[in-house]
């Protein structure tokens, strides 16, 4: 059975890891990678990026958080 988990990747939300493991997943040794490109594609919206090149760069960290996520022990 699939399990549906949901990331909030604005500013304001908590880590990526801590959303994973509210929902009883990690993202293991990617945790600190998939936080850095959050808070790096975060910046560009503020300041160089368009609203469609945003929206593509979170389509590309949501796949990488989805091949990194497993279940917590």
């Amino acid at each position: 059975m699939d399990k549906e988990v949901i990331f909030n990747y604005g500013c304001l939300g908590d880590s990526l890891e801590i959303q994973a493991n509210q929902q009883g997943y990690t993202l293991g040794k990617n945790a600190d990678v998939c936080e850095k490109i959050r808070k790096a594609i975060n910046m560009c919206g503020f300041h160089v990026a368009t609203e469609s090149q945003v929206n593509s760069m979170f389509k590309k960290l949501q796949s990488k958080v989805v091949k990194s996520l497993s279940e917590l022990v």
